[in-house]
């Protein structure tokens, strides 16, 4: 077959769409749209695609078949093991089955209903493992025990929440302070900001959205109180000199990461030192995880080590030389030999920092919290970062995902992100997919994963171009979603999907079918030029009144993002002119849905009574649960985020007015808890 450059374009086309990208597609408006022949090129290149021979079938068996429990059916056998008809699943709790394979369109059908598990199918000359999955996922009902129930919870940022004593940035336990506070009310679920590794040699990058690896957590998250008494650790922060700069960062308005970072990890290795010399206990704990942690808790934390010394002699993590490019580089292997002592105190901090977050799930639910802590599975991961160095040969190289554009983004995103390439997931057991879903999973009662069509499509865009000429990439779907229902119930963890933007309704309806929850916000809940009213959102949602790229309700009403982004020059004045426009219409019409009795005084309703209103509306919703960002529980008007920009607007910096156990205690927020703890204690 001839270069890609050389191909006709009808023949690019016919090689795009069996590689899985869409060489048309349909945009937010409605309008049918063609990909470039040159994107069609790109993208194929970078998926490693010159040719039909790239893409036939493998003769080899797959060492991971996700399936489902109650009817097996496997597909895509090599053609020596499709004429076997009986075969052995060795169950993964014991016991063995013999069973018959029947022919079933292209694939076989197991005989057998199959309890949902990693079982080993035996085909004599052969095994795989059949990853046998229910029916759809752990939902709020399982949870709570009440088909009928309908719970809420609360949504923060963590690095926001404050603790006592206080050492600049929230941390897993100030989660627990604010899941005990809130459980006090009825609440029944905490909802963090991501906690994946982020860059601890480079603070500077700070993004829970762009983290350098999604297996693994953010350290600065870690706990002391984890691993020694209140007194231990005051004793420690004094010795390495850090009591006046933890009170100062206490005091800052705003949380400053590169110097919080340098404070937090000076104050762990102080406590690690003592670790390693005995003097603080659970060492045999630690050397299990290391155990169970393996390859890839050693490998990351040789990152985490060597990207220290990067940043120490060359300034950067990015643009490593070849010797040091990935895991299995010369260099990187030579240097792993010699520095295991440091590679030791950052798996030290994982350790210290899972052993965090169990006991803050630990601590949620023994305060009475059905579901717990709900963490944030992030869409995709910086190139440059842990989880690309660890697995290059698994990630997406040569192109970055974002989204096409749409009412809310004329020229489209780019995330500057990249994830794992759907060719490479099936050959390798979906194990690094099962790794950052376990993850996230692992120490919570609930994993909202975003941009949740990534499970079906991404939006990729060659290297260097503009976010409008990229296409749609599809994703083994149905394979992803089995195993993401399997570790739901294995872990009794809900599964929450942010399908907001532009999402085909078959799709939604792939998503509810498997039991993930859509996500409903209140400035999307429109029909037409209306709000829906509550009777009318999804009974398979979660509801909130606003998530962290959204202005809080008062922020919206007053039109705190607007201010931003005309003081930041993100449109032109008639833009502007027209986007004022359209938010005072749509607080008239929100307004009458709020207090449509009084209507015609809008004028005179206090702002504070607007987000009850506001609060009140989401809660009527026939959703399971219903998720308050605490920003509306303190009638806050401020963002965590405004997205379309990165220094100019203080994203991610934003703290709590006090420590999470007090929260609770402001009148006002008791106020909207009791009347969501009324609201939501009714049944449909």
């Amino acid at each position: 077959m001839p270069a890609l450059s050389a191909l006709p374009e009808r023949t690019l086309r016919t090689l795009a769409e069996r590689a899985g990208i869409a060489s048309a597609w349909t945009d937010a408006f409605g309008t049918p749209r063609r990909v470039a022949p040159d994107t069609l090129r790109a993208l194929l290149a970078a998926l490693g695609i010159e040719d039909d021979a790239a893409l036939a079938d493998t003769p080899a068996l797959a060492p991971l078949l996700p399936v489902d429990a109650a009817r097996p059916v496997l597909e895509d056998l090599p053609p020596t093991l499709r004429r076997i008809r009986r075969v052995r699943v060795l169950l993964e709790h014991g016991g063995i089955r013999d069973a018959r394979l029947v022919p079933e369109g292209d694939g076989s059908r197991l005989d057998a209903v199959l309890p949902p598990g990693y079982h080993t199918l035996d085909f004599g000359a052969a095994q795989t493992v059949l990853a046998a999955a229910p029916a759809r996922c752990f939902g709020p009902a399982d949870a709570l025990g009440d088909p009928h129930a309908r719970a809420f919870g609360v949504a923060a940022q963590l690095y926001g929440l404050r603790a006592a004593p206080d050492r600049g940035l929230g941390d897993f336990g100030a989660a627990a302070d604010l899941a005990r506070a809130a459980a006090a009310f009825g609440a029944h679920a905490v909802a963090l900001s991501p906690v994946h590794a982020l860059f601890a040699a480079e603070p500077e990058k700070y993004s829970p959205y762009s983290p350098s690896h999604r297996g693994f957590y953010n350290v600065l998250h870690a706990t002391p109180a984890a691993l020694a008494d209140s007194a231990d650790v005051a004793r420690c922060a004094r010795a390495a000199g850090l009591t006046r700069e933890f009170e100062q960062l206490r005091r800052a308005p705003a949380l400053d990461w590169t110097r919080v970072a340098s404070a937090r990890l000076a104050l762990f290795e102080a406590l690690f030192q003592r670790f390693d010399a005995g003097t603080l206990g659970a060492a045999a704990d630690f050397a299990a995880f290391r155990a169970a942690g393996g390859s890839a808790l050693r490998v990351h934390a040789e990152f985490e080590a060597l990207s220290e010394y990067r940043v120490r002699t060359h300034g950067s993590v990015a643009r490593m030389p070849a010797t040091l490019a990935d895991a299995s580089a010369s260099g990187a292997r030579a240097f792993a030999h010699t520095h295991g002592a440091r590679i030791a105190f950052h798996a030290w901090l994982q350790w210290l920092a899972a052993r965090s977050l169990a006991a803050a799930q630990a601590q949620a639910r023994s305060a009475g919290m059905a579901i717990g802590l709900i963490t944030d599975l992030a869409v995709g991961v910086d190139p440059a970062g842990s989880e690309c160095w660890s697995q290059p040969d698994i990630m997406l190289r040569g192109a970055r995902i974002g989204a096409p554009p749409d009412q809310l983004n004329a020229v489209g995103q780019n995330w500057g992100l990249t994830t794992f390439s759907p060719f490479a997931l099936k050959p390798s057991g979906y194990a690094a997919f099962l790794d950052v879903l376990r993850a996230s999973l692992r120490h919570a009662g609930g994993v909202r994963i975003d941009h949740v069509m990534s499970l079906l499509r991404l939006w990729l865009i060659p290297a260097g171009a503009e976010a409008t000429a990229g296409a749609y990439l599809r994703y083994p779907s149905t394979d992803l979603l089995r195993l993401i229902a399997l570790e739901s119930w294995r872990h009794r963890a809900i599964v929450i999907g942010e399908d907001l933007g532009t999402v085909p309704p078959e799709c939604r309806r792939q998503l509810a079918r498997a039991g993930l929850l859509g996500l409903d916000v209140l400035p999307f809940m429109r029909d037409g030029d209306d709000f829906l009213p509550p009777e009318r959102w999804r009974a398979r949602a979660v509801a909130m009144t606003s998530t962290h790229d959204l202005p809080p309700v008062a922020g919206w009403w007053r039109g705190r993002d607007l201010d931003w982004r005309s003081r930041l020059h993100l449109f032109g004045a008639s833009d502007e002119r027209s986007e004022r426009r359209e938010r005072r219409r749509q607080r008239e019409q929100l307004g009458r849905r709020l207090q449509p009795k009084a209507a015609r005084a809008a004028r005179a309703i206090a702002l504070p009574a607007r987000v009850d209103a506001a609060i009140d509306y989401v809660a009527a919703s026939p959703s399971p649960l219903a998720l308050i960002p605490l920003e509306d529980l303190l009638g806050a008007d401020e963002a965590p985020n405004l997205p379309g920009t990165v220094a100019e607007h203080p994203n991610w910096q934003r703290r709590y007015p006090a420590d999470a156990a007090d929260l609770f205690a402001r009148p006002a927020v008791q106020r909207r808890a009791a009347r969501l703890r009324a609201l939501r204690g009714k049944t449909r």
